[in-house]
This record gives C-alpha cells, sequence and structure tokens, in this order.
C-alpha cells in the first residue's frame, strides 16, 4: 500500500451513507478512512470454468468530531478465504471506527464449475464463474461497486473480475475479467477488485489497482489467483486451469486498514502515529483504540 502522508485532501460534501459528511464546526475534526477486508475469489475445477475474482472491501471516507478524553474503538476486517477447487471464496470482514461509520467486507467470488457460481454481495460485489448460469454480486451504496457478470463470448469460461470503489468488475469475456479499480485517500491506495481466472491458455484478469490480486491461467504461470494486498482491502483473485488439467484456487482477499488523520501536532494515542507536513496519522493495520488527548 501506498502511503503519501505530505499530502492531505480536503473533504467534498457527500451523502451521509458511506462518504463524507462536511467538516464539523464545533470541537477537533479528524478525516478517517476506514476500509474491510476484501473477498475471497472463486476456485474452480478441473476441466470446469474460471473463477470469479472478489470484490473489495467498502471504503468509506469521513469525518468524526473528535471529543477530550473519548477512546474510540478500532475494528480492522482480515479478508475473506480463497476457494478450494469447486468452491466459493468467502466475504471479507467489517472495519469500523467507534462514531463514524462501519465498511461493509467484499463480497466473495464465484466457483468455476458446472454448478452455479454467484458472486457474493458486500462492500464491492464478487465477480461470477465462468459457468452462464452465474450472477454477479452488488455492492454498497456509497461503499463500492458491482462485480462483473459471465461472459457474452461465445465459449464464456472465464470468470469475471470483483467490483473495486471507483469502478465494477469486468464481465468474464475472454479478453476482459479485470477488477474495478480503488480510490485514493489520505495517500493510501485501497479498494481494488480481484481479476477472474482463466483456463487454457486465456490472460488472466488483472486486478484492479488499489490491492486487487490478478486471477490464475496457464500464461500466469500459477492456476491459482493472486492474494489482495494487505492492508487495502483488495479482493482476492479467482482460479484458473490448464484447461483439463489441474484446478487452481482463488485467492485470499488483503485486510482492511483504518486511518484517522488531522491537521497540527499529536492530540491522540493509537495506532502507527507519522507527523509530515503539520499533519498527523494515525493508521491501525489491526484492530485497537485511538484516544483523543485533546
Amino acid at each position: 500500500m501506498r502511503y503519501d502522508l505530505g499530502r492531505m485532501h480536503r473533504p467534498m460534501r457527500r451523502s451521509t451513507e458511506g462518504q463524507l459528511v462536511g467538516l464539523v464546526s464545533l470541537g477537533y475534526t479528524a478525516e478517517v478512512l476506514v476500509v474491510a477486508g476484501g473477498g475471497g475469489g472463486g476456485g474452480t475445477s478441473a476441466g470446469g470454468y474460471g473463477g470469479g475474482g472478489a470484490g473489495a472491501g467498502g471504503v468509506v471516507y469521513t469525518t468524526l468530531n473528535m471529543t477530550t478524553g473519548n477512546t474510540y474503538t478500532v475494528t480492522v476486517g482480515a479478508g475473506g478465504a480463497g476457494g478450494a477447487s469447486s468452491t466459493n471464496g468467502s466475504p471479507g470482514n467489517n472495519s469500523s471506527l467507534t462514531g463514524a461509520t462501519t465498511a461493509i467486507g467484499g463480497g466473495l467470488g464465484g466457483r468455476g464449475d458446472s454448478l452455479t457460481g454467484n458472486g457474493g454481495n458486500g462492500g464491492s460485489g464478487g465477480g461470477s464463474g465462468g459457468t452462464p448460469i452465474s450472477s454477479r454480486g452488488t455492492g454498497t451504496t456509497g461503499q463500492g461497486s458491482n462485480g462483473g457478470n459471465p461472459g457474452a463470448d461465445a465459449f464464456p469460461f472465464c470468470g469475471a473480475g470483483g467490483g473495486g470503489f471507483s469502478a465494477s468488475g469486468a464481465n468474464g469475456n475472454v479478453t476482459l475479467g479485470a477488477g474495478g479499480a480503488g480510490v485514493t485517500y489520505l495517500g493510501a491506495t485501497v479498494g481494488g477488485g480481484g481479476g477472474g481466472g482463466r483456463i487454457a491458455s486465456q490472460v488472466p484478469g488483472n486486478g484492479g489497482s488499489g490491492g486487487g490480486g490478478s486471477g490464475g491461467s496457464r500464461v500466469a504461470g500459477t492456476t491459482d489467483g493472486l492474494p489482495g494486498t494487505a492492508n487495502t482491502g483488495g479482493g482476492g483473485g479467482g482460479g484458473g486451469n490448464f484447461g483439463s488439467g489441474g484446478a487452481g484456487a482463488g485467492a485470499s482477499g488483503g485486510s482492511g486498514v483504518v486511518i484517522i488523520s488531522y491537521a497540527g501536532a499529536q492530540r491522540g494515542s493509537g495506532g502507527t502515529v507519522s507527523t509530515v507536513g503539520g499533519n498527523t496519522l494515525h493508521t491501525f493495520t489491526s484492530t485497537g483504540t485511538f484516544t483523543y488527548t485533546g
């Protein structure tokens, strides 16, 4: 995950459903980024269809009016497990900050065999497995986008991409299946969807920017999908195979992250503290507490 601690993003006013609500005039206000864990990619079977890439964990960028002496509970969600052969992935886990908001875990990637492999709903929706009877998962309004549907090619054996914060996952056509793109807030690029898995000599679906893992295929040199990047909420890539050869597993999603940022000298404790350019950031890569000391 890339941090540019010197660059601070001034929030814009958005709806209260998971996004910015504007600066509060009373008290001391911090900017907050909450990212949930990404979903796990779907596995495939020998001679089956490509597994779907998983959806990214939900991304919430908001503000928190801090009160002196208050302690806030920070929960950082883990990524979902990838699916083994003929198995769906698992959804990501929620992240939250007391008094601010909850980000929803990423949707699972659908399995890639002859049965239904629907992508799961979540912060961003998971991509479907390659079988034509499967369908995408849907994202949560304000936190992410939808996964991709099965392809419309004559042989739609490719897994679809998982949704990212900024874009839906691509459908599972032979030349597509990429995960949706993420977004950059407070210098952290997060929320990329996982790429769909492929069969035979097809190029795998790329993971979306923001930590999404790419799908597996023979061209990629591994039939297993690649995991989402830790502390980005990236979705895991779907599994691929060698046509009639061995089946690839879906990959796990990346864990989430919580960042609390405010102007001026340090006024709180908790997380990894950095002070750059007159701004203080508290970065949580695991569950903990933040106390505002005033």
